[in-house]
């Protein structure tokens, strides 16, 4: 599971916040490695199953409920979530982020990986709702200016897609393809991870 990875990055005690949680998948992690999560969600299904499962999750919108909890949260988790958003809504999301977070607060943001050629060349305008990439070298600069201390980045492994194949002759094609392509093919999702230092603004 891919944002198993992720849990160890938030401080143990303290409140994370889970931005477009979706069915709860990352809260659900939380709660088992004894963190307390929350999330937002604007989808009223997802925010009904969640609170069945005993999770707290507001049905609100994500820049609305930002605004009003400055320096409130221990960490802040954001998967495939910023591509969905224009870029003066991109850089907004990141600086409520921001504000939200306490001091030594985590931010992570997974996105799709737009220099690998699976996902730029057909898999991310699939959603009709993607918007524009967010590259990780934009993302560093992003994270950098706002104050946060890249704690780490990269690709993450376990969202690559020869993971999927289950027959010879489609890994032999992935195997063809990824010596034609090399780095630009089938590199996994982007994530950044930051801190929040204030001394250092």
């Amino acid at each position: 599971m891919m944002q198993q990875r992720f849990v160890h990055y938030f401080p143990p005690k303290g409140t994370v916040l889970d931005i477009g949680c979706g069915e709860g998948v990352f809260l659900d992690l939380l709660r088992e490695s004894g963190r307390t999560g929350i999330g937002v969600e604007h989808t009223k299904e997802f925010v009904q199953q969640c609170r069945a499962n005993g999770h707290t999750v507001f049905e609100q919108d994500v820049f609305r409920f930002l605004r009003s909890r400055k320096n409130r949260f221990d960490g802040i988790f954001a998967s495939h979530l910023i591509e969905h958003f224009e870029t003066r809504d991109g850089l907004h999301l990141l600086q409520l982020a921001y504000d939200a977070l306490r001091e030594r607060g985590v931010l992570i943001i997974v996105t799709p990986t737009f220099r690998d050629i699976l996902v730029s060349g057909e898999r991310f305008w699939l959603d009709i709702s993607h918007v524009r990439p967010y590259p990780l070298p934009l993302l560093h600069e992003l994270f950098t200016h706002l104050g946060l201390e890249i704690v780490d980045e990269g690709y993450e492994p376990s969202t690559k897609a020869w993971r999927q194949f289950r027959r010879l002759r489609s890994y032999l094609y992935y195997v063809l393809a990824k010596l034609r392509f090399g780095r630009y093919y089938d590199v996994g999702d982007t994530f950044i991870v930051g801190r929040k230092i204030v001394g250092d603004r």
